[in-house]
């Protein structure tokens, strides 16, 4: 049987068809999620800004490698998210700008393989 995985995202996306179950979780269940699945070999960062490594690293001390990789979804996953709040108004600035702490939220979402039928 394989084990549900738990997926870090930087960004609320749908990267394929399915079902996604999304809620907003305090900072503090965020980082001891990410730290349980982290122990446990069971985290896949898709990570792709060092503002949210450094982020992440403050506040757990792991140090995740960035990941500009596209985001892959299986069945049963959760997925992870810190996001900022806000859009940067430029967005040649993304990955210049510098967020403070509390310009972050956070979420947990289930994926679910399956297609609805609109009506």
């Amino acid at each position: 049987m394989n084990k549900n995985r738990v997926v870090l995202m930087n960004s609320a996306m749908m990267p394929q068809e399915g079902l996604y179950t999304i809620y907003r979780i305090p900072q503090e269940e965020f980082f001891n999620r990410l730290k349980k699945a982290y122990e446990e070999d069971n985290l896949h960062s898709y990570i792709g800004y060092p503002t949210n490594i450094d982020f992440i690293a403050r506040h757990t001390g792991i140090v995740l490698p960035l990941s500009r990789e596209q985001t892959t979804l299986q069945d049963g996953d959760t997925m992870l998210i810190m996001k900022l709040k806000y859009r940067l108004q430029d967005p040649s600035s993304k990955g210049k700008h510098i967020p403070s702490d509390d310009d972050y939220e956070f979420f947990i979402a289930l994926y679910k393989e399956g297609i609805f039928k609109f009506a």
